[in-house]
């Protein structure tokens, strides 16, 4: 610097030139900063920059039943929606057994039968008597198993036991109208066996088989010896 004759020196102001490029220095300076200020921030929620918050989130496994884990995702509400196709209606039971059962059958009763005693066969120490129902309806009906029959005297007291069943029941018989269907007495013949033999009968009287009412018709002098009464299951025809 220069100094002046005998005084203090002086300050030698800066020029205009120079003060321009501070000026300009300093603008570039903080235009930097600002800049860097702007690339650490964070990107707006929506911006392209954003993270995807369904891409960050967690992703947790579904616990199976004994401990187990599933790593695969649940399936979607929309598959357990899923209606199935309704199923065919199916034949109740009662259908079923309405369909299977058997027609029901025709029982002869009292009072569409007629009962009557055939002719005795005597052999080999042997009686045999055909007891004859006769269908007297105007359809067709049903005889199954044994008759009961038991023997009467004049007064109309029982004699003896009823008589036993013997041999196996047998098929159902069918009586069309007019038809017949027969069951047979047995008995020893006189003198075969030391019992003695039961009073002579004068009727007998007679539950078709499926029936609790009785008919009668003449014994034509039946006589039980031997202790042997037995009756068998009736079977088509009027006579063996």
């Amino acid at each position: 610097m220069a100094q002046r004759n005998g005084g203090a020196p002086t300050r030698r102001r800066p020029s205009a030139l120079s003060v321009s490029a501070l000026l300009v220095g300093a603008l570039a300076t903080v235009t930097a900063c600002g800049a860097d200020t702007k690339s650490g921030a964070p990107a707006p929620p929506g911006s392209a920059d954003a993270p995807s918050s369904a891409a960050s989130a967690p992703r947790h496994p579904t616990a199976l039943p004994g401990g187990g884990r599933d790593d695969k995702a649940a399936p979607a509400s929309t598959d357990r929606a899923a209606t199935k196709a309704p199923k065919a209606a199916e034949p109740s039971v009662a259908t079923e057994a309405a369909s299977a059962a058997p027609a029901a059958r025709r029982i002869c009763s009292k009072d569409r039968l007629n009962l009557s005693t055939g002719r005795a066969d005597i052999g080999a120490g042997n009686v045999y008597v055909p007891l004859a129902f006769t269908n007297t309806g105007d359809a067709s009906c049903t005889l199954t198993g044994f008759p009961g029959v038991s023997l009467l005297d004049g007064p109309g007291t029982a004699i003896g036991e009823p008589a036993k069943r013997r041999g196996a029941a047998g098929p159902t018989v069918v009586l069309k109208p007019g038809g017949s269907a027969y069951a047979s007495l047995h008995t020893l013949n006189k003198g075969v066996s030391d019992k003695p033999c039961w009073r002579t009968a004068s009727e007998i009287r007679v539950y078709p088989p499926d029936s609790y009412r009785s008919m009668k018709t003449s014994a034509r002098s039946f006589q039980v010896c031997g202790g042997v009464f037995e009756v068998t299951a009736v079977e088509p025809g009027s006579r063996p």
